[in-house]
């Protein structure tokens, strides 16, 4: 309750103003608190979103700021005073820690030199959260240049934020490219890069002879831990046909080339991927008792 009061006393005499004279240049409040090795930061006072508490959060290491270093160490309040520079623009922090929490004001004010860019690109009217967005993820205009070359020009400038968190390259999307994954949406190019589709994989699966899969077909085959030895050690008991759904399905029901062949060898050959699965869940018997009723 004390260090709650504490704060209290500190948030009433922050500034906490979300008034905005234009959308390159604002100011609001923040909260804030040390992770471990990082500081996580809430923000309020966007323009536009006044109506909301603390709405965007976000972290930094510790290394990018080190004005807070000596704020962390105190129990007593301490003034803090810090910046983040990125090429987008900067964004001054004031206020008040004490026990490894804080709150004050912040104030955002947009590169000129960045926004002229952009403009020049076609990206008119930001936002002010879109601005802030760029400036915390530091979306620079190198990064924007290298998207719009590899062929994503029309991306938006949230498009843009996504692919730079997800860490998307040129040379993943040139190999890609180079696979026949040519025309991927940016929703679909973040997903492959998320769950590791790249040349390796895709040719390992063409190989396989499943060639021209879509992401989704792909990502599936990745999640189920479907690669070219358990391909190949089902082609060996006699399942070379296989679709990716049947792949899916007999992975999903652990169905191995060993259980084929043990299946095999008691002379249940040349059955279907659902005879197995079936055989898997149930039992022999329970198959066979089935079969017998068919027939």
């Amino acid at each position: 309750m004390k260090r709650t009061a504490i704060l209290v006393a500190i948030l009433s005499t922050a500034l906490f103003s979300a008034t905005s004279n234009a959308q390159d240049k604002f100011k609001g409040g923040w909260m804030g608190e040390f992770e471990n090795d990082r500081f996580r930061i809430s923000l309020k006072g966007i323009p536009g979103r006044i109506d909301s508490i603390f709405d965007w959060s976000f972290s930094f290491d510790l290394e990018d700021v080190k004005e807070l270093t000596a704020a962390r160490a105190s129990s007593a309040a301490t003034p803090v005073h810090f910046e983040i520079r990125r090429d987008a623009g900067t964004i001054v922090f004031d206020g008040m820690m004490k026990d490894g929490r804080g709150l004050g004001d912040y104030q955002f004010a947009a590169n000129p030199d960045y926004l002229a860019s952009l403009r020049a690109m076609g990206y008119d009217n930001l936002l002010p959260e879109q601005l802030l967005r760029l400036t915390i993820r530091d979306v620079n205009r190198d990064f924007i240049k290298e998207m719009r070359t590899s062929g994503y020009d029309t991306a938006t400038v949230d498009q843009l934020i996504r692919m730079h968190n997800h860490k998307i390259t040129s040379s993943y999307i040139t190999e890609m490219k180079a696979l026949g994954a040519d025309k991927l949406s940016v929703e679909e190019l973040i997903r492959a890069h998320n769950h590791k589709i790249g040349a390796a994989f895709i040719q390992e699966m063409k190989a396989a002879g499943f060639e021209g899969l879509s992401v989704d077909r792909l990502i599936r085959l990745r999640n189920h831990e479907i690669d070219a030895a358990y391909i190949r050690s089902l082609e060996e008991v006699g399942y070379k046909t296989l679709t990716v759904e049947q792949l899916i399905r007999m992975r999903t029901h652990d169905i191995s080339a060993g259980f084929i062949k043990k299946l095999n060898d008691a002379g249940y050959k040349n059955l279907s991927a659902e005879d197995l699965i079936y055989i898997q869940n149930h039992g022999l018997d329970a198959y066979t008792t089935r079969r017998a009723r068919v027939r």
